[in-house]
């Protein structure tokens, strides 16, 4: 009865608002003052826990079935000249339970150039599959979130048809960054044809493995007690990721590729050990436009580990922390049907089998967005 209300209600919603709303963003003219009010609203209903503990460290382990708000709030665009914009966003965030800000950027953009300094959202969380409303599989493993933001510099450079990506950041959205972010990346696209790869390297990570339990949006110095009140993994993190696919008209074809290594030292309250570990992903999708409004895709993701662990006592730290059994191959199959009610409203749903720990789950995820102009 719950799940029928909400749908009843996001349908009332996305009639009601068709009078009164304007399109999602669009092109400013220099000194145009532009304020959206947004919402992504889902909600997620399952047959147990989703998602359920994997054979990763520090793997999360919170029950995420329910109503998530992440991304809503006001965002504030400005050109000030034909070069020169800020983007402001204060939204909700699941972590923090409550408003951040999520987006503070200052842009400066030439014909084929463009220099980005602030608060934003590194291509590298971007590099994969685009985004549905469950999140993907393989980020949101690494992350325990499906949203990375961080403060930083980042330069794009267009040559025809390759643009290229560089950027810096403080590295707080990467759990117990303590380092830089460095980021590189190259994008090919010759009309419906793309490829993609892009990169990202973290020299510090140190972060808790229990007490934390892999929270997102982590900052330095969370990892305290290391060795005698919880385990720590203390290292360095290299991730990849890149993808390739062709968009037609009416249908279209992804693939995409992620990997993330971190070596270091495992510091437990069973001793200390070196570690290195992997985390691989494999997504592909196919899609079809089934209207100028309806859209239907299928996606499949399956992700695959391996553990490395030696010095005294690694097999029982190992065990503690639930990387004893790196043959476990979680996946996720999807089915999403979306609609665009209206240029400002986006009403989808998923539905999912997934395989984790060797349990099968079904779930359910309604989905609301909305992308109002108010000023």
């Amino acid at each position: 009865m719950k799940n029928l209300l909400m749908i009843s209600a996001l349908l009332i919603l996305a009639a009601a608002n068709n009078a009164i709303a304007h399109d999602g963003p669009h092109d400013q003219n220099a000194g145009d003052t532009q304020i959206n009010l947004l919402a992504d609203i889902r909600y997620l209903s399952g047959d147990s826990a989703w998602p359920s503990t994997l054979p990763v460290l520090g793997s999360n382990r919170d029950d995420r079935r329910g109503a998530w708000y992440d991304g809503s709030g006001l965002e504030w665009r400005q050109r000030w000249t034909p070069e020169v914009d800020t983007l402001l966003v204060a939204a909700y965030d699941e972590h923090e339970q409550g408003m951040v800000l999520d987006h503070a950027v200052i842009r400066y953009q030439v014909a084929t150039a463009q220099l980005a300094l602030g608060r934003q959202s590194p291509v590298f969380a971007d590099a994969g599959l685009s985004p549905w409303a469950l999140p993907d599989l393989w980020l949101y493993t690494v992350l325990a979130d499906d949203h990375w933001h961080e403060d930083g510099l980042a330069l794009r450079y267009t040559m025809g048809n390759l643009t290229a990506h560089a950027g810096v950041f403080n590295g707080h959205g990467y759990p117990g960054a303590e380092s830089a972010m460095w980021t590189a990346g190259l994008v090919w696209q010759d009309g419906p044809w793309f490829v993609a790869g892009h990169a990202a390297y973290l020299s510090e990570v140190n972060r808790s493995l229990v007490t934390d339990a892999h929270s997102g949006h982590s900052h330095a110095g969370q990892a305290v007690g290391c060795g005698r009140l919880t385990d720590c993994l203390a290292g360095k993190s290299t991730l990849l990721r890149a993808k390739a696919g062709w968009q037609g008209n009416q249908y279209w074809l992804q693939s995409a590729w992620s990997w993330q290594q971190q070596d270091g030292q495992l510091e437990s309250t069973l001793g200390r050990v070196a570690y290195q570990g992997e985390l691989n992903s494999l997504a592909f999708e196919g899609g079809i436009k089934i209207t100028e409004t309806i859209k239907l895709a299928l996606r499949h993701e399956w992700m695959g580990s391996s553990h490395q662990l030696v010095g005294f006592n690694a097999a029982q730290i190992a065990s503690k922390n639930g990387i004893a059994n790196s043959d476990e191959q979680p996946y996720q199959t999807g089915l999403r049907l979306a609609w665009q009610a209206h240029p400002a409203h986006l009403l989808a749903l998923e539905l999912y089998q997934t395989q984790r720990s060797g349990e099968s789950n079904h779930l359910a995820m309604l989905q609301w967005q909305m992308n109002v102009r108010v000023y």
